[in-house]
């Protein structure tokens, strides 16, 4: 399952960017933002695991909502996404659909960790075949710094109590129908 990879992606780069914005907030301070329009355009796990090339097109939403503490700090976000879209086998035109939804919720500990949990579905379903491939459930981790860096800069992380609870189809069904 990539949803780890795709968690510590996520996280790693929620943080960079919130420790600019945490400095200028005012004591004990909550701050929303809302992203339309936002263009989705991965799809290496479903590639990886077909074998062959397949497009992620796909638009939407997400919801921030950030708390800082009295000296500035970030304490927590939430983040709410919400996607439709498609997958495309660009070789022969054939699609399956895509929809995702649900938070993700990070808490920043004082010892560097980060608790991460995220929460929804991913649906993807094709006309003749239905649910072709999906994730609907709950991942829990906590994300642990290692002081080494990455060659980007950002903080490598170990994943401890790293827990699952729904269903997770895989991506072998999107391949059967893009095929």
């Amino acid at each position: 399952m990539n949803t780890k990879r795709m968690g510590l992606a996520m996280a790693t780069a929620l943080l960079a960017a919130s420790l600019g914005v945490g400095t200028a907030a005012a004591a004990s301070e909550t701050e929303t933002t809302v992203t339309r329009g936002i263009v989705l355009d991965i799809a290496a796990a479903a590639s990886q695991t077909c074998g062959f090339p397949i497009e992620l097109h796909t638009v939407g939403m997400e919801v921030a909502i950030r708390h800082y503490d009295a000296d500035g700090g970030l304490r927590s976000e939430t983040l709410v996404q919400h996607y439709n879209g498609y997958l495309l086998n660009p070789a022969n035109g054939k699609t399956v659909s895509t929809r995702v939804s649900g938070p993700t919720r990070d808490v920043y500990r004082d010892d560097g960790s980060i608790a991460e949990s995220t929460s929804g579905s991913t649906t993807r379903t094709a006309p003749g075949s239905g649910l072709v491939s999906g994730f609907i459930g709950h991942e829990s981790v906590v994300l642990v710094p290692t002081g080494e860096t990455d060659e980007d800069g950002f903080p490598v992380y170990d994943f401890v109590d790293d827990s699952f609870r729904g269903i997770f189809l895989g991506n072998q069904g999107v391949c059967d129908v893009l095929d």
